[in-house]
């Protein structure tokens, strides 16, 4: 029962006052309607793009998406997006002041915001006073990201190309000195395949025919035939090894001279043509119900101090 009669006394307090807040309201709103205009605060664009990775191994555990957002929000890419636009210049920031990296890279994350969603995309979102520039910005903080990592898997394929260039060319050397080895047993001894050679002249002693060079082939194979077989087994291992490591090389040279794009942009940014900020009616808004409870009060206070005296 207190509390309505509370509540029928707040009501008769407001409908007394009813044209002094009326007029306050109004005051307010066309205030609020003032101040957010264009004359005082300078309306912002908002271009968007959602995009997806593509084309990307891992380097951890992060997922391929936390992998992107990660290239994305790098200094790397914010100081080359600082330097191409000017942004210095567009936020009025001095380079001469102490604090300017500080406050350029305020500036830059106050305007640029770059996000996963649950359904792993990255949603980039530019803010600012001329729409052809945010869509600019978008696209390329698109465009620097592919590039970083073009320039990134370059760089690492670059290094396996040397490894293996190296290892191929170690390995043709090998085969080349090897070869050289069994080219001698051959030519100066008469050694070529030993199961073939000790069948075909022993068969020849047995039958009396070429003894003397089938005695000393058959002697041949007695004495190298040990150091024959391990230069053969090295030759074809060496071999095999080198296939492989030009299989390797040629497969990290292709990708290091391979250009592609690791960003699948599902929605492409585009110059807007309705401003997002300041959203007017709801300062206007604001400020209104702000003004009436701000006006409630100060009566209160003032009926509260007529009571008193």
């Amino acid at each position: 029962m207190e509390s309505y009669f509370k509540t029928k006394s707040i009501f008769s307090l407001i409908f007394k006052w009813k044209w002094h807040l009326i007029i306050i309201m109004v005051v307010a709103g066309a205030l609020g309607a003032l101040f957010s205009s264009s004359w005082f605060i300078k309306p912002k664009y908002q271009s968007t793009a959602v995009v997806y990775p593509a084309n990307i191994t891992p380097l951890s555990e992060e997922s391929e998406s936390e992998q992107m957002l990660e290239l994305f929000q790098s200094e790397d890419i914010m100081f080359r997006i600082i330097e191409v636009f000017d942004l210095y210049e567009h936020y009025g920031v001095s380079k001469e002041s102490n604090n300017h990296l500080w406050k350029i890279s305020k500036y830059y994350n106050g305007n640029v915001s770059i996000q996963k969603t649950p359904n792993e995309a990255i949603v980039i979102t530019v803010s600012d006073i001329d729409p052809q520039m945010a869509s600019d910005i978008v696209d390329s903080i698109i465009s620097f990201y592919n590039i970083k990592v073009l320039q990134l898997n370059t760089e690492k394929s670059q290094e396996i190309v040397t490894i293996y260039k190296r290892e191929y060319e170690k390995k043709l050397k090998e085969i080349d000195s090897l070869s050289n080895v069994l080219k001698t047993y051959s030519t100066k001894y008469g050694m070529i395949d030993m199961t073939a050679q000790v069948e075909k002249y022993t068969e020849a002693i047995a039958n009396g025919r070429s003894l003397d060079e089938s005695r000393k082939v058959l002697s041949n194979w007695q004495e190298y035939g040990a150091e024959f077989h391990k230069n053969d087994s090295l030759f074809y291992y060496a071999l095999s090894d080198m296939h492989t490591a030009k299989t390797t090389y040629e497969g990290a040279l292709r990708d290091s001279e391979k250009i592609q794009t690791y960003a699948h942009v599902v929605t492409k940014p585009y110059p807007a043509d309705k401003k997002s900020y300041p959203v007017r009616w709801m300062i206007v808004l604001f400020s209104v119900v702000g003004s009436f409870l701000a006006g409630a009060i100060i009566i209160s206070l003032i009926e509260g101090a007529k009571k008193t005296k």
